[in-house]
């Protein structure tokens, strides 16, 4: 049976961005009550979860994967689940163990939808021309989402 994880802790990669400026280092948080640490090394591509679960003191070794980012520049950072080898940006935290979303197989509460939902969910969404994501501006330049989005305003503006 799938378990819907909308609101289960997790540390994705981008929380860590700040401290992989770094090459090595250790933060800790809370999640749950639980105080976790993480210790890594970017140059030995590695990433070590420290907490304590029921009076045991756990140990999670992650392994960490760079490559080539689709863009053409850089590099782009990914955990491997411990358990899956699959490459994730995202770590889910049970208080046990620490995988991706595949090793508890667990879905997202969108995944489970059908498409009667899907279509009134988003019904609710066709008053309001903003979505949740997206970017009117990049670079200091419009994007076209952007551009769109002052149309309708401007159109809804001159009708009222």
């Amino acid at each position: 049976m799938k378990v819907i994880i909308d609101h289960n802790p997790h540390i994705a990669l981008s929380d860590l961005k700040e401290l992989f400026r770094l090459s090595e280092g250790s933060a800790s948080f809370t999640a749950n009550g639980v105080q976790y640490t993480i210790v890594f090394s970017l140059e030995k591509q590695i990433c070590v979860f420290l907490w304590e679960y029921n009076g045991k003191k756990k140990q999670e070794k992650i392994e960490l994967r760079k490559e080539p980012s689709n863009l053409g520049q850089g590099y782009v950072w990914y955990f491997v689940c411990p358990y899956t080898r699959r490459k994730c940006r995202k770590l889910f935290l049970d208080e046990n163990i620490i995988a991706s979303r595949y090793a508890f197989n667990h879905v997202y509460s969108v995944q489970m939808e059908n498409k009667q939902n899907i279509f009134f969910r988003k019904l609710g969404k066709l008053d309001d021309p903003r979505k949740k994501y997206g970017k009117p501006l990049y670079r200091g330049k419009i994007t076209l989402y952007g551009k769109k989005n002052t149309e309708v305003q401007e159109k809804t503006a001159n009708h009222q």
